[in-house]
């Protein structure tokens, strides 16, 4: 008698046997059948973790790209994450491997050399670790910092989206902010998400403040914020309302300054929370693009939202732990 384990690893094999059949990213009737029985076992719960742990049978890009797909359609409906990624993580990277890219002394027509199934592969792969990075805090963390991984994804992010997707996720950060306008005494607990430079975080702060009546504040526009949240696609610029200074710096100053290309994991902590102040404006006019708020990903999308604003006590514990000065506001003159 065959037992319900065997029929599985049957199910499996057809599965395997129909995904290196695929030469691009489309499948057959026989793969989406394979898949169906698969679906539709007994032993179904177990499925993803033993197909997955035989990806490495899997010779066909695309096939591999699909099935990367397949497994994340299902961490987007709830399955875990961390169950089928490493797997997926694997089959990319052997992938990417087999890429011979030119040097930089080659000329442009080389980049046509490229297997188109391989392109493609790379492609579906990257679709389907996003889905699992973005939900799985542990590979986040673990591939985020893993200089190896990501020097082989930058090798070949320029022949195919899928590498390019996720270094951006990998660059991403998340956090909390201790922010502190200086002049005014105020504070606010801030969380960040998903944001890759410092220039992002600016908008989106300044918008998160917008209501707070700082009488330097503007209104950010309801245009360039959608476009900072991945809702439109336009050319438009921002300009900073304050000076971004980091907390272990208790001046306005640029050798204090938040570096807007930088990465929001590059502002310094202090006591264990990163410090931002804001300061009066030191340069006339400090702007970016928006082109420093791309490209997005539906499954990371960036937001910037004030938690809490600090009472006054807590506010001036603070001021006295960075040894902030006390900032006069400019004399506002006024015609009768």
């Amino acid at each position: 008698m065959t037992s319900s384990y065997e029929s599985l690893d049957r199910c499996i094999t057809q599965v395997i046997e129909e995904a290196n059949q695929l030469s691009d990213g489309t499948p057959s009737s026989g793969l989406r059948s394979a898949l169906n029985a698969l679906t539709d076992h007994q032993q179904r719960q177990q499925a993803g973790q033993r197909l997955a742990s035989r990806l490495d049978e899997v010779f066909s890009a695309p096939g591999a790209g699909f099935l990367a797909v397949y497994f994340g359609a299902a961490v987007e409906s709830g399955a875990d994450p961390d169950v089928t990624g490493p797997s997926i993580v694997n089959a990319m990277l052997r992938f990417a491997s087999s890429v011979d890219v030119p040097g930089d002394d080659a000329c442009d027509d080389d980049d046509e050399d490229f297997d188109p199934a391989t392109v493609t592969g790379l492609e579906l792969l990257g679709q389907g670790l996003v889905a699992h990075v973005s939900r799985s805090p542990n590979m986040l963390q673990r591939l985020s910092h893993d200089p190896t991984t990501i020097a082989e994804l930058e090798r070949v992010e320029h022949i195919s989206p899928g590498p390019g997707w996720v270094l951006e996720l990998l660059r991403k950060r998340s956090g909390e902010l201790l922010v502190i306008h200086v002049q005014h005494r105020r504070g606010f607990q801030v969380a960040y998400e998903n944001l890759s430079n410092c220039f992002h975080l600016f908008t989106l702060l300044q918008a998160a403040l917008q209501n707070y009546r700082f009488p330097e504040t503007q209104t950010v526009p309801r245009s360039l914020l959608n476009v900072a949240k991945g809702m439109t696609f336009e050319d438009q610029s921002d300009t900073a309302w304050w000076h971004y200074g980091v907390g272990t710096y208790p001046e306005a100053d640029f050798g204090g300054t938040i570096w807007g290309e930088a990465n929001p994991e590059s502002i310094p902590e202090v006591d264990g929370r990163q410090v931002v102040l804001l300061w009066p404006p030191v340069l006339q006019s400090r702007s970016w693009g928006t082109g420093f708020f791309g490209p997005f990903l539906q499954a990371a999308p960036p937001n910037v939202k004030v938690l809490e604003e600090l009472d006054s006590d807590e506010v001036q514990r603070w001021c006295d732990r960075l040894n902030l000065p006390w900032v006069k506001p400019k004399p506002r003159w006024k015609f009768w």
